[in-house]
């Protein structure tokens, strides 16, 4: 088992997803699943089905960023890959991930990007191609320096220190705010190219938890969204970014209310809540429940 690299994932009732990526990553790595439902069948599962697994039932749902930060607390690696369960990725392309990360050295973050970048795409860049890299190791694994990465990326944990994730947020723009900090102090961000990843995003979910999925999204997504800009730049500035989702929000709302649709209504109302919660800056309270 390799003693250089530990993949962390943030889980809720996604072990379909898991086992999938277990059956071809556990003999090769140490793997680390914070399972947010605090589910014991899905870690005797897990744990029994796979040797070398451990997952952690934590005592509430954490949240992404908590999550996070505790795989890293607990990880005694160097290099660390910090992922959510739905994605499709191989031995040979994390084995390239890492061997990119040694003979880089000194970064912030690299990441893998999606074979299917046209529908997702987990990076920012501005100006990408004046900041090609010229070096060996860009030339083999084709890297491009960004300005911000979302999820599914590796880290060095001697690097990054005490540079954990912020843990007012439960779900949505915690990585981005991660990787924001960083480039902030001055470590690069970098996209490989040549390592490539499927990811299902919400697609992948159990139509179980598709109204846990919408619930959790209606009030976090605003929510998250506004304490980001307002925590990095400014509130007068966040307040012209959540702008468009409180009118889209309102607009959604008219229209449920007409239609008499009340799941509807109420999502939207969860919008709007997320909205003026952080406004008023009130912490990321709402914790849905299927």
């Amino acid at each position: 088992m390799n003693k250089e690299l530990t993949i962390v994932f943030s889980s809720y009732q996604s072990q379909h997803l898991l086992i999938k990526l277990l059956k071809q990553l556990h003999k090769k790595y140490k793997i680390l699943i914070i399972e947010n439902s605090l589910d014991v069948k899905i870690k005797n599962k897990l744990e029994k089905k796979f040797h070398g697994v451990e997952v952690i039932l934590p005592k509430k749902n954490l949240g992404l960023a908590k999550s996070y930060n505790l795989g890293i607390k607990k990880s005694k690696t160097k290099f660390i890959f910090l992922n959510n369960p739905d994605i499709k990725i191989d031995n040979q392309s994390i084995k390239n991930l890492l061997l990119c990360a040694k003979r880089l050295k000194k970064f912030g973050i690299i990441s893998p990007i999606y074979k299917n970048e046209n529908i997702y795409k987990n990076y920012e860049s501005y100006n990408l191609i004046k900041r090609k890299t010229s070096s060996k190791v860009n030339r083999e694994f084709d890297l491009d320096e960004v300005d911000l990465i979302d999820n599914n990326f590796l880290i060095n944990k001697e690097i990054i220190k005490k540079n954990l994730f912020d843990e007012n947020y439960f779900l949505y723009f915690e990585t981005i705010d991660f990787a924001y900090r960083l480039k902030k102090i001055g470590k690069k961000l970098y996209i490989a190219r040549n390592i490539k990843f499927h990811h299902y995003g919400s697609s992948s979910l159990s139509s179980k938890y598709s109204n846990l999925v919408k619930k959790t999204r209606s009030f976090h997504f605003n929510w998250s969204k506004f304490y980001f800009y307002k925590k990095n730049f400014n509130y007068f500035y966040a307040l012209k970014k959540i702008y468009p989702n409180f009118v889209k929000a309102i607009k959604k709302l008219l229209i449920s209310i007409f239609k008499l649709d009340v799941n509807n209504l109420k999502l939207c109302l969860l919008e709007i809540l997320g909205i003026f919660t952080s406004i008023i800056g009130l912490k990321s309270f709402y914790r849905p429940r299927n």
